[in-house]
């Protein structure tokens, strides 16, 4: 009897290890292997196992198999780079415990800064796609169902049981339901209604933005706020919500008339008889700055004073708005529920929006031990950023919680060669993110500054013809292009991606000329059009099938740029009489001429950088937003970009028409006279203009922070 059992133990051993091994494949290889909400106590190991024994021979597995094994190659390669160090010193644990000690002061630093409130929301709509869907079609709320048939875009908790989730093949799901039901049910495919969908999102902004005007939506079903503003107004104030609206609405400078309703009627923002009664225990004394004087550069922030309220009392009144903005979402939508997560930082309150679902929330306090106790226990696949490639290799040093990142920081620091990467792990590990910091008008107000690229990319069946390929690329442009404008930028690089039905991804970028930059469709297309062609030409493996096309804008124009030209202008000498006309038209530059040549022998990433630098001035001001222009004529003329004339006022027209003047590289001002006097014009400028100007910027944008304080409080003294 024992001899059997200990066979039976070791056949289960053996079954086990190969059930890990499989989902460990599973879940490096595919996206739809990870775990979503409700799918909590779902047989993992069944599931993968099916998911990898239908779509073995398939392309996208195929391909998938290729990249896991070089991520293998990678994992080996830092193994033995740590074994080596290990092996250099007698003692293995003395560089860890080095290196422990040179990140305390970093860890001690991100610690203090943590914002001492939480007010962070992630607000997720609940299976959105599928709940609208629900909404006309109760009947489907109790079976197996998903909302799209080739790619399932989203399924409802019933079939999530089984493993169904976003981003799986809808005949995948099929066949997970039908074994794993053992024949009892079929999954139903619902077509996908996307008017639906953004009318109901448009629903769901309608009562987020009464809370945060300046809130940010990602995507239809889940938006990003900071309900700070609001607290304050709701506990230090005493202000009712309607009246905290109309508050938060005229500081965003969206209110129809100041003081004034929807009605042309006056608000009366002071505190009514009933609403100084709900907080009168808490906030005696309503005109406490005090805990607003150290966040007065903070523009986003109206106040974040909360009165006598404790840390915990706040947290409170911060969950409770919280519940009561999901239960407006669920009237104003007609039944939609959503789930929330409220944290110092938007990561942990997205990690939390995903904890209570659905029709749920989690409430993250501020304090290092409440952040600690939530994040640690955590999967490190949780964090947001930490994708399937990085929790592998975390994995194969026996990382796996976000509890083993820190314990084994130094570890982390020394595998990632990247410092990027071994410092964004670093901090997440404390749950530490930039919102911890700072306000969002400064997150917001230096995108342009932070952005390194901006892009747009569609994917569709395989099987074109050569003509649709061409005309989704030139979709593509039009849409890439009416971003650009929207956020006003102007782009030195552009480049191509290009899956093909093999998965294969090929990609390649094309750099302008020395002071070109493009914004235009019309600028674009014959760029990416001939480089899919040189791609087609090149393609030696078949069929040249395209499923996916992506173009993607970099090396983008900075404000400095817009006034000055090149620097072969600044050396070039010219007459007064030509000058002026040159500086008021337009730099006209044929692409297919001046541009640098890319390489045309490989059809993979390159990186082209223009030879001439880009400095990022502290001091530029955010891009205004300009009206997208009415689409081109999509024709493949000769592209020809087109940079903006100098500024007039900058131009001296004063000269004599036969003296000979230079462009000074800093002002761009014409200077007559020879080299001696170009010398003392720049060392002018050098010592004087160029200070007083970004000096200026930043005088005007302290202006503008302290006149909507101003604003502010005159608004709630009268």
């Amino acid at each position: 009897m024992s001899s059997n059992n200990g066979d039976d133990t070791a056949a289960g051993t053996a079954s086990n290890a190969a059930t890990q091994h499989v989902t460990a494949t599973a879940s490096a290889l595919i996206v739809s292997a990870a775990d979503k909400a409700g799918m909590e106590g779902i047989d993992r190991a069944r599931i993968d196992e099916i998911i990898l024994r239908e779509s073995a021979d398939s392309n996208y597995m195929k391909q998938q198999r290729k990249r896991d094994a070089a991520v293998n190659e990678r994992i080996e390669r830092m193994k033995k780079r740590l074994a080596e160090r290990d092996g250099s010193r007698s003692d293995g644990k003395t560089w860890r415990e080095a290196e422990e000690r040179r990140l305390q002061p970093e860890i001690n630093r991100l610690m203090i800064t943590r914002r001492r409130l939480s007010t962070c929301v992630v607000v997720d709509m609940d299976a959105f796609y599928m709940s609208c869907e629900l909404l006309t079609r109760p009947d489907l709320q109790n079976v197996p169902a998903c909302v799209g048939s080739g790619m399932i875009l989203t399924s409802n908790y019933c079939a999530r049981r089984y493993g169904v989730r976003s981003a799986m093949a809808g005949w995948i799901g099929d066949k997970l339901v039908e074994e794993l039901s053992d024949g009892k049910e079929k999954l139903v495919h619902v077509p996908s209604n996307y008017d639906l969908y953004a009318k109901k999102a448009h629903e769901v902004r309608e009562v987020l933005a009464q809370y945060d005007p300046k809130m940010r939506a990602y995507s239809l079903d889940e938006c990003y706020m900071d309900i700070g503003p609001y607290l304050s107004l709701r506990t230090s104030k005493g202000l009712e919500h309607e009246q905290v609206v109309a508050a938060l609405t005229q500081a965003d400078g969206t209110a129809e008339a100041e003081g004034e309703d929807g009605n042309g009627e006056a608000l009366s923002l002071k505190p009514t008889a009933s609403s100084r009664n709900k907080i009168a225990a808490n906030a005696e004394d309503e005109e406490n700055d005090d805990d607003c004087g150290d966040n007065n550069n903070k523009a986003t922030h109206l106040c974040t004073d909360i009165g006598e309220l404790s840390p915990e009392a706040a947290l409170k009144a911060a969950a409770d708005i919280v519940d009561e903005m999901r239960k407006k979402v669920t009237k104003a939508t007609g039944g939609l529920t959503c789930s929330a997560g409220l944290a110092n930082n938007f990561m942990l309150a997205k990690i939390a929006s995903d904890r209570n679902k659905p029709d749920g929330q989690c409430i993250v306090g501020p304090s290092n031990e409440s952040i600690l106790n939530f994040i640690r226990p955590l999967s490190v696949r949780k964090v947001p950023g930490v994708g399937r490639v990085t929790e592998k290799i975390l994995n194969a040093f026996n990382i796996n919680t976000v509890q083993d990142l820190y314990d084994q920081r130094a570890l982390v620091q020394f595998t990632f060669s990247k410092q990027a990467t071994a410092g964004f792990l670093l901090r997440r590990s404390i749950g530490w993110t930039d919102s911890d910091s700072k306000a969002d008008d400064d997150e917001t107000g230096n995108e342009s500054l932070g952005q390194k690229g901006i892009s747009k990319e569609r994917t569709f069946q395989p099987g074109k013809t050569w003509t649709e390929i061409n005309s989704k690329l030139e979709d593509i442009a039009h849409s890439l292009s009416s971003a650009m404008k929207r956020k006003d930028i102007w782009s030195h690089t552009i480049t191509l991606k290009c899956k093909l039905h093999t998965f294969d991804v090929l990609t390649r970028s094309k750099s302008m000329a020395r002071g070109v930059y493009l914004q235009s469709a019309q600028d674009i297309i014959p760029i990416v059009a001939q480089i899919l062609a040189d791609l087609k030409k090149e393609h030696k493996g078949g069929v040249f099938s395209v499923r996916l096309l992506g173009i993607r804008a970099s090396n983008f124009r900075e404000e400095s740029d817009s006034r000055q030209p090149d620097i072969q202008s600044f050396l070039t000498k010219k007459s007064a009489s030509s000058s002026s006309a040159a500086a008021n038209s337009p730099k006209r530059v044929d692409i297919d001429e001046k541009q640098d040549d890319y390489d045309e022998g490989k059809a993979s990433s390159v990186n082209c950088k223009s030879t001439n630098d880009i400095f990022s001035s502290p001091y530029a001001r955010k891009g205004h937003t300009t009206t997208s222009s009415p689409r081109n004529n999509t024709s493949m003329s000769p592209p020809v970009a087109t940079t903006p004339p100098p500024d007039p006022a900058c131009t001296n027209t004063s000269t004599s028409s036969d003296m000979q003047v230079t462009t000074c590289p800093i002002c761009s001002v014409e200077v007559a006279g020879d080299n001696d006097a170009l010398n003392r014009h720049v060392d002018s400028c050098l010592n004087a203009s160029t200070v007083r100007r970004l000096a200026k910027d930043e005088s005007t944008a302290a202006d503008e922070r302290a006149k909507k304080r101003r604003v502010l409080r005159d608004f709630f003294n009268t």
